[in-house]
């Protein structure tokens, strides 16, 4: 039956802007670049998928007539928010056409049949625990940055590990990144609930999932989470998010960090810390952004070059008493670990020239970073 339906604009870009992460990866089948729209009778069901990662969103509307199909996700979005009417009608015409109409514009597109669309994953609701938003925030913030991209060849790194621990009777959620040069850490209480949540023996949730994850996090204070052996459940009021997880073993990440020592603790202001390798990337080479760190006293020396346009320096005060120390790393590693910590003060641990650098805050806790060495 061709559906005939009005919605709110604002409500519609929203849920159609959620999708576009999603459909706008280059598939080999067309019809995932289209959402599909299933119309009930007081709301519309709005699903995208691409295989990996599926999104379905309930809005209300005022419906006219029900009805089934799909339309292109981006161009509806780009209809959607040049629009400047507050509502939106949508008449299925024939042969699969729409006849879209927003104050003085009309539009006419072309959909498809929704015969072809991907089943939507079932999920085990029994599975589902609540979770208040803020920890998967948190988690995803301190530790997204640090997850390798697509390329890199270990394909369990292009992955965040989520973990639960039990500690003097309290339950932590913790998630793990690396991307082979760095390794980053956060632990945050699980709340009441987080007991019942059951996690395979590795939970290797991609990239792309765990950006999702933090929009849909946005939405409302607490989701429902699940975890089952294939696939990520989340869930709230008025969306469900199911993410394919990743197959592999992640680095025993814990032999790394019996192994580290901490000997030397530098201890500094993190935000004049962070201002001084900015200023000093200005003049790294764009591939691996090196710069030299120099510690001796209470001095702490940043330097780098760049055989195209010179060089740069800046010093400044920190605490520190141990042997003077001289090395090298990625400029990029640091910043953007500092840029996700709290506090006013970080504690970084290096116990010889070539040893990596261990970055803690006391006002961060369950955070932590390991950023390996260069060889300059």
């Amino acid at each position: 039956m061709p559906f005939h339906f009005a919605v709110d604009r604002q409500k519609f870009l929203k849920a159609i802007s959620g999708q576009q992460n999603i459909t706008s990866k280059k598939g080999t089948l067309a019809i995932l670049a289209n959402i599909l729209l299933n119309v009930e009778p007081d709301h519309i069901v709005i699903t995208g998928t691409d295989l990996d990662i599926g999104l379905r969103q309930v809005i209300p509307a005022e419906v006219h007539e029900t009805g089934i199909l799909t339309l292109p996700a981006k161009k509806l979005y780009e209809v959607a928010r040049e629009s400047a009417s507050p509502e939106i009608t949508f008449r299925e015409m024939e042969n699969n056409w729409v006849e879209i109409s927003s104050g003085s514009s009309l539009y006419r597109m072309a959909g498809m049949i929704s015969d072809e669309f991907p089943e939507f994953p079932q999920y085990d609701e029994g599975k589902m625990v609540e979770i208040d938003s803020e920890i998967l925030i948190e988690l995803v913030d301190k530790t997204s940055f640090s997850i390798a991209l697509d390329k890199e060849n270990m394909y369990a790194l292009t992955a965040a590990l989520l973990e639960k621990e039990e500690e003097d009777g309290t339950v932590y959620l913790k998630m793990i990144t690396s991307d082979g040069h760095r390794l980053t850490i956060m632990r945050k209480e699980a709340g009441e609930n987080g007991a019942d949540l059951e996690l395979n023996p590795e939970t290797l949730i991609p990239r792309r999932g765990i950006l999702e994850i933090r929009k849909f996090c946005e939405e409302s204070p607490v989701v429902q989470l699940g975890i089952e052996e294939k696939q990520a459940v989340l869930k709230n009021e008025n969306g469900l998010l199911i993410i394919r997880l990743i197959e592999g073993d992640f680095p025993d990440y814990r032999n790394i960090l019996n192994i580290i020592s901490n000997d030397n603790i530098i201890i500094v202001n993190r935000l004049r810390f962070l201002e001084g390798l900015k200023r000093i990337n200005l003049f790294t080479d764009e591939m691996f952004h090196a710069i030299q760190m120099k510690v001796k006293d209470n001095l702490f020396l940043l330097s780098s070059q760049n055989a195209d346009y010179g060089s740069a320096k800046d010093e400044f005060e920190v605490e520190y008493s141990g042997d003077p120390l001289s090395l090298a790393f990625n400029c990029r590693y640091f910043i953007e670990a500092l840029q996700v910590m709290d506090g006013d003060v970080i504690q970084a641990g290096i116990s010889s020239d070539d040893s990596p650098c261990v970055i803690t805050s006391e006002s961060d806790e369950g955070f932590l970073s390991i950023i390996m060495p260069m060889k300059l």
